[in-house]
C-alpha cells in the first residue's frame, strides 16, 4: 500500500473496523458454528469451546487494530506460532487448523460485505484494504504453521 493511504483518511477502513469492532460477537458465533459444525474441522469438537470463541474473537480485535496500524507483526508472530504449538498439542492436525483460519476470513468477509454491499466506495480503498486483510491472514497462517512444526520437530 502507498505511503500516500497511511496519511489521509480512508472512509472504507473507518467503517470496516467499526463494523468489526462492533459486530465481533456476531462474527465470532457466525464462525464458531461452522467449525464446531464444519465435516473437515471434527477435531475443533473436542476443544475446549470458551478457549475456541476467546481465542478466534481476539482475532477480530486483533484485526482491526491491524488494519489501524495499531497491531505489529511482531505480534501477530507471536500470537499464531503460540496457537500452533497449542494446536498441535491439542492433536489438531495441520489441515484443520488451516482450515479454521480460512473459514475465519470467510465468515469475517460475509459479514463485512453484507454490510458494506450498498456503499459506495473506490476501487483502490477496497483494493487496499482487501490486500490489508489477507496480509493478516496470510501471516497468522504461516507463524501459526511454524509453531505446529516446533512442535512437531521436538518430538522427533
Amino acid at each position: 500500500m502507498g505511503e500516500e493511504m497511511l496519511n489521509k483518511p480512508n472512509m472504507l477502513y473507518n467503517r470496516f473496523v467499526m463494523l468489526v469492532e462492533e459486530h465481533h460477537q456476531e462474527i465470532t458465533e457466525r464462525f464458531m458454528n461452522d467449525l464446531l459444525h464444519n465435516p473437515e474441522t471434527p477435531a475443533y469438537r473436542n476443544l475446549d469451546r470458551n478457549d475456541i470463541y476467546e481465542h478466534s474473537d481476539r482475532v477480530f480485535r486483533d484485526l482491526s487494530r491491524w488494519i489501524t496500524r495499531d497491531f505489529p507483526k511482531s505480534k501477530i508472530e507471536e500470537r499464531y506460532k503460540k496457537l500452533g504449538r497449542d494446536r498441535f498439542s491439542q492433536g489438531v492436525p495441520f489441515s484443520q487448523v488451516q482450515k479454521a483460519l480460512v473459514l475465519q476470513k470467510r465468515h469475517l468477509w460475509l459479514f463485512v460485505m453484507d454490510k458494506l454491499y450498498s456503499d459506495l466506495t473506490s476501487y483502490k480503498e477496497a483494493i487496499d484494504l482487501n490486500n490489508r486483510v489477507v496480509l493478516y491472514f496470510d501471516r497468522a497462517t504461516f507463524y501459526m504453521l511454524e509453531g505446529h512444526e516446533e512442535k512437531l520437530h521436538k518430538g522427533l
